[in-house]
């Protein structure tokens, strides 16, 4: 069984919920088997096993899935700078893969918020296994106010 995440006890509840709700709710997070590890200000770590489809012919993961991996790690570390009612989204994204993740391997991203101005939010993730770099990546997520349900895509006033 694995170990619970380390959660910052002086995170807001909802904020805790937000980083939750991420990993939990996303069938391709849930596909991919995250698992929230940790969760500080400006900080998110993620854990996931190489292995079943995510594994390409070669024996290591994917490219693509590492991308798409990176991505709620990075935005897990500024949910927790986020105030009620914001959310982001992706408006550029840098990825280096420097070594492979092989199949079998634990995987650790870790997202940190470098910057958080009114409306960019400037990240950096990366992919470690056995403490190695394998991937590194800087996104830059633009903020704004949350659509609420039934504005029609617009923000509330």
């Amino acid at each position: 069984m694995a170990a619970p995440p380390q959660i910052d006890a002086a995170l807001e509840a909802w904020k805790i919920s937000q980083a939750r709700q991420l990993i939990e709710t996303v069938s391709f997070h849930r596909w991919a088997g995250l698992r929230l590890l940790e969760l500080a200000p400006g900080l998110c770590r993620l854990g996931f096993q190489a292995g079943g489809d995510l594994i390409v012919i070669g024996g290591y993961v994917h490219g693509g899935i590492l991308n798409g991996l990176l991505e709620p790690a990075a935005y897990g570390a500024l949910i927790t700078a986020l105030q009620p009612g914001e959310h982001a989204v992706t408006v550029d994204i840098h990825v280096q893969h420097l070594r492979s993740v092989p199949a079998g391997a634990e995987a650790v991203l870790s997202g940190r918020m470098i910057r958080r101005g009114r409306a960019l939010g400037f990240l950096e993730a990366d992919c470690h296994v056995d403490g190695q770099l394998c991937t590194q990546a800087r996104i830059t997520k633009a903020i704004s106010a949350a659509n609420p349900p039934g504005s029609g895509g617009k923000a509330a006033a």
